[in-house]
């Protein structure tokens, strides 16, 4: 069913409120989002919710915002509603996560500058002004939602303790780029 998924005729069909393509994409994507769900180790009853939230966000996004995706696909876009739900969800119960992070298998998506507010703007400038290093740690602590030992893990940093205080350095030296 998914294969016949055709991305500019769905997206095209999502912007003009079609209720049937809304079902294809509720129906196309389920089980797999269940299956990604996994890993978080949350109920199904409570991933399910999760799904029916982050369907009904992105059809609104769809239909509201008349949203267009150029550099993603409509389950990209899903999936990731659902993964920010599901940390929000895992944020409020306290709950610890243990993730297996595939740090080379994601697919970043791309916004247009045209779609960012001036705060946005402002910061894309700053950080075009920090070492590449400060760039990719930052990313990979606040983007890609990794913890400190994850980092750790995926890269050449020596422990925990060596992330924080360059996550730390990183941070105080956007602030004083905003500052001035």
């Amino acid at each position: 069913m998914v294969k016949e998924i055709h991305e500019d005729d769905l997206q095209q069909r999502l912007r003009a409120d079609d209720k049937s393509a809304l079902e294809l994409v509720y129906k196309s994507y389920k089980s797999e989002f269940l299956n990604y769900s996994k890993r978080f180790q949350i109920n199904t009853n409570e991933t399910l919710d999760i799904y029916q939230d982050a369907v009904i966000a992105m059809y609104q996004n769809f239909t509201v915002k008349k949203l267009e995706l150029k550099d993603s696909s409509v389950k990209t876009y899903l999936f990731g509603i659902g993964k920010h739900k599901i940390y929000n969800v895992l944020k409020k119960s306290n709950k610890h996560l243990k993730i297996v992070n595939e740090v080379e298998d994601f697919e970043e998506i791309k916004v247009d500058a045209d779609d960012l507010n001036y705060y946005q703007k402002q910061l894309s400038e700053l950080l075009k002004n920090i070492s590449d290093s400060c760039k990719e740690l930052l990313r990979l602590y606040y983007y890609r939602n990794l913890t400190v030992s994850e980092i750790v893990e995926h890269t050449n940093y020596k422990d925990a303790n060596t992330v924080k205080s360059h996550k730390s350095r990183c941070m105080k030296r956007l602030k004083s780029m905003v500052r001035s």
